[in-house]
Order: C-alpha cells, then structure tokens, then sequence
C-alpha cells in the first residue's frame, strides 16, 4: 500500500506542481483578477468533500488531496473498505462528485485497523489542517492519517509562498510533531 501512496503523492505533486506553475503564469499576464485567497474561500471543505465521498463509498478514508488540473480544482479521496479501494473526485467548488474509480483491494499490507483510526479521540481532518496552515502559513494539498510506531498521526503536505512544507500533527492531541519546508 506504501508504493501506491508513494506513487500517487507522487503524481499528485507532479500535477499540481504543474498547476502552481500555470497559476504563476497567469497571475503574471494583464487582466487577471482572481488571487489565490479568493479561490481558496470558495472551496468546500475538506470534512464536507470526505462526507460526500462516504456517502459513495462506505470504508475509511486513507488520503485527500486538492488537486489542480486546467484551472479547474477537485478533491480526491482515497476510500479503503477491505475489500474494494475507491479512488472519488470531488469538484472543489460546488461538491458535486466527478468520478469514481473502484478497483479490487488485493494489498497484503497491515493497515492500522480502523477501529483505531476512526477511534473517537482523534481531531478531524479539518482540524489538523487549520493546525498545519497556521503553523506554517500555507494552503493544504493533501492530507493522510496513518500510524507511526504505534502513534495515529495527521500527515499534511502544504504549498507555502517558500517551497513546499511537511507537518505531521498528533491526531490524538493536535500537538505539531514535525515539521519539514522544502525551499
């Protein structure tokens, strides 16, 4: 299951480095009004996005991320119910689903059960992100809840105006654990 978050982190970075760069751009020529701040409060959120997701799919949800694609942004939600995996794109703007890929769940890895993720202590997701854009002033790309020698931990990827930033965050407390920027 590693080598497929790792290569769909990977992709997802990829795209949305992409996007960033054509956002960049156009910021760069006459006419353009829009800012990043404005989109960023238009958007639903990210409880809202993984509420209409499991209202698709029922199982736990592994990752989110905001992506960026020809101007156009959409959540994507990975749901892992045991049996099945389901990849669920969600318009960022209006909530309204825009696909979903099901394929059948044959990792032989030991994911954390999820009576202990979906344990009633942890903070939501939401939470951990308003923790991670605070800490580091940024705006949420993508987020993964997993477990770290026996710690459930928020793992946020974030795009700052320095580069890309890193926060793992205690699911159970909110405390920040660590946190790397990429220049």
């Amino acid at each position: 299951m590693n080598k497929k978050f790792a290569v769909i982190s990977l992709a997802g970075a990829l795209l949305l480095g992409g996007a960033v760069a054509a956002g960049a751009a156009d910021k760069n020529e006459k006419g353009s009004t829009g800012s990043k701040t404005e989109a960023a409060q238009d958007l639903i959120t990210v409880e809202e996005a993984k509420k209409i997701a499991l209202s698709e799919a029922e199982g736990r949800v592994e990752s989110i991320e905001l992506e960026r694609v020809k101007g156009k942004q959409y959540y994507e939600i990975d749901i892992d119910n045991g049996e099945e995996d389901f990849d669920i794109k969600i318009n960022a703007l209006d909530g309204n689903v825009i696909s979903i890929n099901k394929e059948r769940d044959d990792d032989d890895d030991n994911d954390q059960s999820e009576k202990e993720i979906n344990g009633e202590k942890i903070i939501s997701e939401q939470n951990a992100i308003e923790i991670a854009e605070k800490e580091v002033n940024g705006m949420m790309k993508e987020i993964e809840i997993d477990e770290d020698d026996g710690q459930i931990l928020y793992e946020v990827e974030l795009q700052t105006n320095k580069g890309e930033a890193d926060v793992d965050i205690d699911a159970e407390t909110g405390k920040v654990l660590k946190v790397d920027l990429d220049d």
